[in-house]
């Protein structure tokens, strides 16, 4: 089953609830195991409505990640951390991993994921609405990780079969040899 994290920083503010919708969007797609965490620990007024994401390792055991950021402006310290440790992670650790972002025009967070290596998915056009574009956004990243997932199962096939056919036609060309 294809899993996919949805992840927010910032307890106080829209990526909240961006996160959540684009959890639910996520959820509409069959199959789709979906994580919505805190990206940092929770400030002592918040809900503790989401677990915190236990550590920027736990990243890598997903096949997708969407991130909830708080709209214009800088990246969190926390949400810098997180990116630090991810971009120490071997080069290839997110290579088959598809990225979204919901909400704002986070430029600087935008050009962090990208720096990843993964496969990123932008936001659908012509929704004005910012809870609307994310759970479309988080439906659409769950089905590109589905996709993703599918290919890479039936490459790993592939890569079986081509070996054994050419065992296959080494042996025939072997026996041919042989007969002549």
């Amino acid at each position: 089953m294809p899993k996919l994290l949805v992840l927010y920083y910032g307890a106080e503010t829209p990526a909240v609830a961006l996160a959540e919708v684009a959890a639910e969007g996520a959820k509409q797609v069959r199959f789709a195991e979906v994580d919505l965490r805190a990206g940092a620990p929770h400030q002592a007024n918040s809900d503790r409505r989401h677990r915190q994401l236990p550590s920027p390792n736990d990243a890598r055991s997903y096949d997708g990640i969407v991130l909830a950021c708080p709209g214009i402006g800088d990246i969190s310290a926390d949400a810098r951390t997180l990116f630090d440790a991810m971009e120490r992670m071997p080069g290839d650790a997110f290579s088959n991993t598809v990225f979204g972002l919901v909400g704002g025009e986070n430029t600087a967070l935008l050009g962090r994921v990208a720096r990843l290596g993964g496969i990123l998915v932008g936001e659908p056009r012509g929704i004005a609405d910012p809870e609307a574009r994310a759970r479309a956004h988080g439906k659409r990243v769950a089905q590109v990780v589905e996709w993703v997932r599918h290919a890479l199962s039936h490459e790993g096939h592939h890569d079986q079969h081509s070996q054994h056919h050419h065992h296959d036609v080494d042996h025939v060309d072997h026996d041919h040899r042989d007969h002549h």
